[in-house]
């Protein structure tokens, strides 16, 4: 007979119920994806501004943003007349899904995404989900994911990246002007959020702000970034918002 536990009244459970249920339940999480988590999206827009949330709410230049590495997910979607028809993701540490058939033939774009909380000036707190079918945008994600391989292969527990958000851009022959994003890595976090080198802050947590229309001036000057980013930009953008960093 099987080992049993008892449990609650008598009743009689195998002894390794509570494993077998945990590890099911991670590998259930890990499998099944759901956009955002209700999470605001962030979004690098057609006007080349960093926004979340369906307000367009502005990110504050200079805002450094950690990477939840263990949110990072890859696939693919499919949009058909500005309908998302189609989407199968999984977890960084699970093989790609295949490549779904086309849909009306409209065929299936790569897909990356992952979690980012914001650490400092009026965004602080605030926690978003980042998405992208763009060739720029799965462009400079693949760039940001080889830095974090690359600091996983260390065995560091700090290998939540902490970026700032900027973009360049390209002239399209048709489309005029297209943005592309840069993640700028300017430091590294562990699970809980404390920066390497960073003196722990007194504060337990950072409330997230109330969203307001007429804000944000840009932080003073961002720390030296850690790595260059994945490609030099053409252009920067410099918009928005002068404020002292927030401690």
């Amino acid at each position: 007979m099987a080992d049993m536990t008892k449990f609650n009244g008598g009743a009689m459970l195998p002894a390794d119920f509570f494993d077998k249920a945990a590890a099911g339940i991670a590998e259930s999480r890990a499998s099944t994806i759901v956009g955002g988590g209700g999470k605001r999206f962030l979004r690098l827009i057609k006007s080349g501004d960093w926004v979340y949330g369906q307000e367009n709410e502005e990110v504050q230049e200079g805002s450094r943003w950690i990477v939840n590495t263990l949110s990072i997910t890859h696939g693919w979607s499919c949009w058909v007349d500005g309908e998302l028809r189609g989407e199968v993701m999984a977890s960084i540490v699970e093989h790609k899904p295949e490549r779904p058939p086309s849909i009306d033939g409209k065929p299936y774009a790569e897909q990356r995404a992952f979690d980012l909380r914001c650490m400092d000036g009026d965004d602080a707190g605030e926690e978003v989900h980042y998405k992208t079918t763009s060739l720029g945008g799965v462009e400079r994600t693949l760039g940001l994911l080889a830095q974090i391989q690359a600091r996983l292969q260390t065995r560091t527990p700090y290998a939540f990246p902490v970026l700032t958000l900027g973009e360049d851009y390209y002239q399209h022959p048709k489309f005029g002007r297209i943005y592309k994003p840069i993640f700028t890595v300017v430091g590294w976090a562990n699970i809980d959020g404390q920066v390497e080198g960073e003196t722990p802050s007194p504060k337990e947590g950072v409330p997230a702000p109330t969203a307001t229309k007429a804000r944000k001036a840009p932080l003073v000057a961002a720390s030296e970034p850690a790595e260059e980013p994945a490609a030099a930009p053409v252009h920067t953008g410099q918009r928005r918002r002068p404020a002292a960093r927030q401690g």
